[in-house]
């Protein structure tokens, strides 16, 4: 008799492979009540162990997972051993299906396992003294509309549960606010716990909440070391026990979200107001503009303003919310400033807020007034008074008269017995001496001027003092700009940064020597 290639014999003995003994499942219980958990527990002995990751069984999430090791040396032989366990709560029966585990490059399968579920409990099991439910408000909501979420944990006074520990929800695309602390009842023989959120859809979809999941424990009495009469009271009940846990789930809530119209974010209520703290400032000096919103909705949603204003140093500082909750709607504050620093005159643009109306149930759109800003001795007036010295793109200069001016002067006759040419030349030397005298003087105002801000740099008292100082000088010098990060994370942020004034005094009268050399070369 032939005797059959080798090939032929590993298919055949390839289903027993994957079904060997060397892996297989346990089920902690084959039968729950409606809402308990299911553990179930995959072991492999091997020296390397894959095991399939699992994120649901028949469309119950895994909620959570665990895994452990152990070795055994028996007559000189070691036996390595993995155990993977995963926990479920099924809704209705289910059966988890053969899974397969690579163990030392061999793949093996387990057996399925069929689960009942069922809606009164045989005997006394967690289910029967314990139900954790989820309600809402509502299940048709809008992106960004609030939902009030619950959390309920009923179990009876008798089950004797010493500790109880609730999951927080996490869901993807909502944000979660938690309100207070468990609020704990009494409703005849049973134990409320309950735990309210307010949850916020960020994106439109349709969405299955849950389940959640609770973990109760008991305190289990264990058997004394000493067999004595003597050690059967109470007092050493609690030296000879432990607790016992058991985990429950709760229901699941399907919800339904619709985007807002037209692309807005917000869904409420809200006012807005903005207001400068001057309208009419020096040249190079800080204006600062307060944006402040206020009413109810999803208020941690809206966006830090960052207007632009051409020519003018503009620091947005990070915006403060505060949340409150009234009579069950959410709502709060928002406030942000900005420092504007320009040395011309300059508008505070309009800002618009847009949402979606709770009440009105359309999009509403509110836009504050522009504000005019008035800078003193700003490059508006040092533009008119040099003005005749201007020059064109073509290189032409022209006295900043019109030109009906200038052909009025060209047609007018000359007056007076000296030559056109010694007028001439005595306005010449008349208008240099004036202009030498008028450069010396605004030399000496300017160097004053500087002496009195590198001055008060070296003695600012403290950091928004020193950064008001400071912010004219941000687009001339990159330590300076370094200096100003760090100034604001001190002021707004957590920053505990030591900033040298001296130094920063130095690059600043370094600043207006060059300044003023530019001015002399002029």
């Amino acid at each position: 008799m032939r005797r059959l290639p080798g090939k032929i014999v590993a298919m055949l003995f390839l289903p027993w492979l994957l079904f060997a003994s060397g892996v297989h499942i346990d089920v902690d219980k084959k039968e729950v009540v409606r809402g308990d958990t299911v553990t179930f527990s995959v072991t492999a002995e091997g020296e390397k162990v894959e095991f399939p990751v699992l994120t649901e069984i028949d469309g119950f999430p895994i909620l959570g997972t665990s895994q452990r090791s152990s070795i055994s040396i028996v007559n000189g032989h070691t036996t390595k051993s993995f155990t993977k366990s995963y926990t479920f709560a099924p809704m209705r029966d289910v059966t988890i299906p053969p899974l397969e585990v690579k163990v030392d490059g061999t793949l093996h399968r387990t057996d399925a396992v069929k689960i009942t579920v069922t809606d009164r409990p045989k005997g006394a099991v967690p289910g029967a003294e314990a139900v954790l439910k989820i309600e809402v408000d509502k299940r048709n909501v809008h992106v960004g509309e609030p939902i009030a979420f619950e959390v309920l944990l009923r179990y009876r006074r008798r089950a004797n549960f010493v500790q109880v520990e609730l999951a927080s929800p996490e869901f993807s695309n909502f944000w979660i606010k938690k309100l207070g602390d468990v609020e704990k009842s009494y409703d005849g023989d049973f134990v409320v716990e309950k735990q309210r959120y307010l949850i916020f859809p960020q994106k439109a979809g349709d969405y299955r909440l849950g389940p959640l999941t609770a973990k109760i424990a008991k305190r289990v009495r264990t058997k004394p070391p000493i067999s004595d009469p003597f050690f059967d009271d109470d007092f050493f009940n609690g030296f000879f026990a432990r607790l016992q846990w058991s985990r429950i789930a709760s229901n699941t809530l399907d919800i339904h979200v619709d985007p807002l119209p037209g692309g807005v974010q917000l869904y409420g209520n809200f006012t807005i107001r903005v207001k400068a703290d001057k309208t009419v400032v020096d040249a190079d000096q800080p204006v600062r503009v307060t944006i402040e919103i206020e009413g109810e909705g999803n208020i941690d949603d809206i966006e830090k303003f960052e207007p632009h204003i051409p020519d003018a140093v503009v620091y947005s500082d990070d915006p403060v919310v505060r949340e409150w909750v009234k009579e069950g709607r959410y709502g709060g504050s928002f406030k942000e400033t900005i420092t504007i620093v320009a040395d011309h005159d300059f508008t505070v643009p309009s800002f618009v807020l847009r949402y979606y109306d709770s009440g009105k149930r359309r999009i509403v759109e509110k836009r504050t007034s522009p504000i005019r800003i008035k800078v003193k001795g700003g490059r508006k007036i040092v533009a008119s008074a040099q003005t005749s010295l201007s020059q064109t793109a073509g290189g032409e200069k022209h006295s900043g008269r019109s030109e009906t001016d200038r052909a009025s002067s060209e047609r007018k006759p000359q007056e007076g017995t000296f030559p056109g040419w010694l007028y001439l030349l005595a306005g010449l030397l008349t208008g240099a001496g004036a202009m030498y005298g008028y450069g010396k003087l605004g030399k000496l105002s300017i160097r004053k001027k500087e002496s009195d801000i590198v001055r008060s740099i070296r003695r600012a008292k403290n950091d928004r003092e020193l950064m008001d100082l400071l912010l004219p000088y941000a687009r001339e010098d990159e330590e300076i700009k370094e200096a100003l990060e760090k100034l604001e994370e001190n002021l707004y942020g957590e920053g505990r940064h030591k900033v040298d004034r001296a130094w920063l005094a130095d690059i600043v009268e370094d600043l207006e020597h060059r300044s003023e050399s530019r001015s002399s070369g002029e």
